[in-house]
């Protein structure tokens, strides 16, 4: 056999092979380094819109601010933990958390769910403050373009403790709370708010229905002319929107108090120029008067003579708000509601 005819060398296939070995090592290698480049790249943008939208809202007289901020959640998640931050609308309402938490897919920076571990500090105009806290305290943002932006609010084992010379809040405590914020069409916005277990401060005819019992309740309304609701205080946003024709239509509404039980049918509300309810709601109230005792308040008369006659202690009416009164009917149960 000559020279020509020897064997082949199969170096360079072994080299071939080896570099394929190494080829899904070098392309994980480059897809690491590509999704850390854009997760950092993403979180300077979420960082950038924070303050263009801080600095936006500023100008508009709304507050989003905070005292420090720090991103993690590398490599699927964009978090952020903010100390000392604070939301606030021109009107006067305003929200304070000592620790703010909140997270984003790194897919969609605009739906926040946020985090208030140590509770919040909640302003209302003209009332004062409420600290809230909880076991657990969550909100989700999205659709802040919106108005009302697309906000849920959920919370567990709450309470809530008015601020010293603070006014009365209608809620003392909850074991769940639920409260939803929708714009809809044709400037409207929606409103849901649900809570179970709570124990509450109402007064008038819904104090004389919850009392001290547990109570459960819902609430879901629309508003009209939402993007009226805007001025320098709460009071003159309010003005604002009832000139314009705002009016608050109740979709459902019901208390339930151990046998108590409270519910609007249907009605249409509005604001006067003192900030007082005014409207009509078709009502049922069912109470169980304790018959060896004395008739305490006008409402209950009716209750007790049904409960005499063996017939469900029902009532059926409409409640109306005029005047600054509140009418069951023909009793006049206390004071309308006020708004500020």
């Amino acid at each position: 056999m000559t020279h020509n005819d020897a064997a082949p060398s199969r170096k360079a296939p072994q080299k071939a092979r080896r570099g394929r070995l190494f080829t899904p090592f070098i392309l994980a290698a480059l897809v690491a380094g590509g999704w850390s480049y854009g997760w950092f790249w993403l979180r300077g943008q979420a960082e950038q819109r924070m303050d263009e939208q801080a600095a936006d809202l500023k100008s508009r007289g709304y507050d989003l601010s905070w005292s420090d901020r720090t991103f993690h959640g590398f490599p699927f998640r964009m978090n952020v933990d903010l100390t000392d931050a604070r939301v606030a609308e021109p009107t006067g309402w305003a929200v304070r958390a000592p620790v703010l938490k909140g997270e984003a897919e790194i897919f969609d920076l605009t739906h926040w769910v946020l985090v208030a571990e140590q509770g919040v500090v909640l302003t209302r105009p003209e009332a004062g403050d409420v600290t809230i806290t909880g076991q657990a305290l969550r909100a989700s943002i999205s659709h802040v373009s919106e108005y009302p932006p697309r906000v849920s609010v959920e919370g567990a084992k709450l309470t809530f403790v008015p601020a010293a010379g603070a006014k009365p809040f209608e809620l003392l405590s909850a074991e769940d709370m639920q409260l939803h914020l929708r714009a809809g069409p044709d400037d409207q916005g929606a409103i849901f708010f649900k809570a179970g277990g709570a124990k509450t401060a109402f007064t008038g005819l819904l104090g004389r229905i919850a009392q001290d019992k547990t109570a459960a309740m819902i609430l879901e309304t629309r508003l009209s002319h939402v993007s009226y609701l805007r001025g320098r205080n709460w009071e003159a946003a309010v003005k604002r929107w009832s000139e314009a024709g705002g009016q608050i239509t109740l979709q459902q509404s019901q208390i339930l108090a151990g046998d108590a039980v409270g519910k609007a049918k249907s009605g249409v509300l509005s604001v006067d120029d003192k900030g007082r309810v005014t409207g009509s709601l078709n009502v049922v109230i069912k109470e169980r008067p304790d018959l060896s005792k004395p008739i305490r308040t006008p409402e209950q008369a009716p209750a007790a003579a049904a409960q005499a006659l063996g017939q469900d202690p029902e009532i059926e009416a409409d409640l109306n708000f005029r005047n600054g009164r509140t009418l069951l009917g023909a009793f006049d149960t206390g004071p309308a509601p006020t708004v500020y």
